[in-house]
């Protein structure tokens, strides 16, 4: 009875956590909602999770063997006029969870996304609307999907100020999570808080420290809400960044210190960007 017990609450926790991705929902880096020279603009995020611990509704872990595994490479293209933006975001990841020996491979769920600079020189401000697709590969019958079948509408504002040697790059961010036709469940929209602040240690390196919020609604299940599903996490690392004359790359570090029905877990990335 025990072990059955385990183990649909282990499952229980793995519905919630069907949709692996960072956390952030990427993160924000340094120059996120920056002016960019116009033209045409080639990013890479290289980036793993992993995590061997879930944390229950009140931040207590609750399985400290969960050995989830997610490992994403993600290409975007990015056009800058002198104001407009436009944008394309085409994921491919690997997921597995070892306490479950279930995985998934492939593509993930395409974003397209638009945004305009406000007219305001003193600071950089990007409103920008994401849509992100249901193009990943889902099967309602298993537990761990690369793909989460169900549309995202992702608002969000970008803001960035450069100082003398120091930055500020921050952003809002709030999902609007539609409901799995298959499951008939919403997963429960989400709000983002991101800061990353920067120092100039040389013209074309920097590095600073980063910090992410996130709170969730509770997920519905046929129009009513689940007791106890919200999420909430709290994450704090660094960047480091260095120009080359027509790439940059940013190392990023993350640790989850707090996790509300969520895995809490190690979180890195590399990104490269090239314009042409």
């Amino acid at each position: 009875m025990a072990m059955g017990r385990k183990k649909i609450i282990l499952l229980a926790l793995v519905v919630l956590l069907i949709q692996v991705r960072p956390p952030s929902g990427w993160a924000v880096n340094f120059y996120d909602g920056s002016r960019a020279k116009q033209g045409l603009y080639f990013l890479t995020y290289t980036s793993f999770y992993y995590a061997d611990e879930f944390a229950d509704r009140h931040g207590d872990p609750v399985k400290k063997d969960f050995g989830l595994f997610n490992a994403q490479e993600m290409l975007r293209l990015c056009y800058y006029s002198p104001n407009f933006v436009a944008t394309a975001l085409i994921p491919f990841g690997y997921t597995d969870i070892h306490s479950l020996h279930e995985g998934s491979a492939g593509l993930g769920d395409i974003n397209l996304g638009a945004g305009y600079f406000l007219p305001i020189q003193q600071i950089d401000i990007l409103p920008m609307l994401f849509v992100k697709f249901p193009t990943g590969e889902y099967d309602a019958a298993r537990p761990v999907n690369i793909g989460a079948n169900q549309y995202d509408i992702k608002p969000v504002v970008f803001l960035h100020k450069t100082l003398d040697k120091f930055s500020l790059d921050a952003a809002a961010k709030y999902h609007i999570r539609l409901e799995n036709s298959d499951t008939h469940v919403r997963p429960g929209d989400e709000f983002y808080l991101q800061c990353l602040l920067g120092y100039h240690l040389t013209d074309k390196l920097k590095f600073g420290p980063s910090l992410n919020w996130m709170i969730s609604r509770e997920k519905e299940q046929n129009g009513t809400a689940v007791d106890g599903t919200a999420r909430e996490s709290f994450s704090a690392g660094a960047d480091i960044y260095y120009r080359f004359s027509r790439l940059s790359v940013t190392l990023t570090y993350l640790y989850d210190f707090y996790a509300e029905n969520l895995p809490q877990g190690h979180f890195f990335q590399i990104k490269t960007v090239y314009r042409f």
